[in-house]
């Protein structure tokens, strides 16, 4: 039974003494709940995934370098456009905020002391990457597959399908439940010790435990062979192991969208930044996360950016190595790639501005904006 254990006492009614037959339905009508019951949890899930945005993000402020909130530019009648930006002299702004809102900036407020030719000069960090996940999600596979434990399911009236699993654990000479409830509302991981649960703790006593509004008064065991696979799997489909990121080329004075895609070609600047962010790959038979490109009939490029990164692949949607085709002054094929991108790379070739409403995209949330100085140098950065 692929380590699942039971208590006898849980089990769903019909006696010892029943039949071969009987004990055969029984177990199949268990393993057909299981299903359902997972099923149950991953179409609630997927609302989970609709989420909206923490109050602060909601709101129309960005900040002053002091780090005190001003108004965005909304519609205002003294706003310059890009346009009327670039008619003035430079040096220009990065970005520009969109005139109807939307967007807040992040990363701009900073003091950059200059040498004495007048360059900026750039702190020392030491950066350290940090992966922000669901550790939940990882405790079945990393506590519990393989090793013996218990997993029971039920219907409550407060919170419809549950999973609960447990496990015995030893710790400092403690005794102690290792217990994962999973809900449609999220999943509890908790490590409690067994003088807390009392001399007969069940698994309905251990759900309210974790959530005192369980109702439920009886968990039924998990019988089905591979219940523990399809657990594993529920518990971690919320992680992501793979992303695409676009990269857009900027000249200087670009201002619309279909100057951002027109570009045939990139700088030398821009090739180096690209060794910098990955490797150029060959996409025909490519065999690693493709990002929605064609690695068969050449129809997405021959090459494009990709690069393994702590177990964790990444493709760049680079707009200059996609397909240019000269027909087609909206260059579709690139912004079918880029525009369904989440967050995208401006990379910009010279001090130039950048508005965020230049691509109209119902899926892009976030720019990366990046200036090169002093490019094709010993001093690039």
């Amino acid at each position: 039974m692929d380590e699942q254990l039971y208590c006898p006492s849980h089990h769903p009614s019909g006696g010892g003494g029943g039949s071969s037959d009987d004990r055969k339905d029984e177990q199949a009508k268990g393993s057909q709940d299981l299903f359902e019951l997972l099923e149950r949890l991953q179409n609630s899930r997927l609302d989970d995934q609709r989420c909206v945005l923490p109050a602060y993000f909601s709101q129309t402020t960005s900040r002053t370098a002091a780090g005190e909130p001003k108004e965005m530019v909304k519609k205002k009648k003294g706003c310059d456009t890009i346009e009327e930006v670039l008619k003035k002299s430079g040096p220009y702004p990065m970005i520009i905020l969109p005139q109807n809102g939307g967007y807040w900036v992040d990363g701009m407020d900073h003091d950059c002391p200059f040498d004495n030719q007048g360059n900026p000069v750039l702190p020392q960090h030491i950066w350290k990457s940090k992966f922000e996940m669901d550790e939940t999600a990882r405790c079945y596979r990393r506590f519990f597959l393989g090793k013996e434990h218990f997993n029971f399911f039920a219907v409550d009236d407060n919170f419809g399908p549950l999973v609960i699993s447990m496990k015995s654990e030893t710790i400092s000479s403690q005794e102690h439940i290792r217990i994962v409830l999973r809900m449609k509302s999220g999943s509890v991981h908790e490590l409690v010790p067994l003088s807390c649960l009392g001399d007969t703790p069940s698994p309905a006593r251990i759900a309210r435990l974790l959530n005192e509004d369980v109702t439920v008064e009886r968990f039924f065991p998990v019988l089905f062979h591979k219940g523990s696979e399809l657990i594993v799997a529920y518990d971690e489909h919320i992680l992501v192991n793979t992303f695409k990121f676009g990269i857009i080329y900027q000249r200087f004075g670009q201002t619309t969208e279909e100057e951002l895609f027109g570009n045939v070609n990139h700088s030398l600047a821009m090739e180096e930044f690209l060794e910098m962010l990955g490797d150029r790959v060959k996409l025909r038979d490519f065999k690693g996360y493709r990002g929605g490109l064609d690695t068969q009939d050449g129809q997405t490029g021959d090459d494009s950016v990709f690069i393994k990164y702590k177990e964790r692949e990444i493709m760049f949607h680079v707009s200059t190595l996609l397909p240019f085709s000269d027909g087609d002054p909206q260059q579709l094929q690139r912004k079918r790639h880029i525009g369904n991108d989440i967050v995208a790379i401006v990379f910009q070739e010279s001090n130039t501005p950048f508005v965020p409403d230049m691509i109209a995209s119902h899926f892009l949330h976030a720019y990366v904006v990046v200036q090169v100085l002093d490019p094709n140098s010993a001093n690039t950065r």
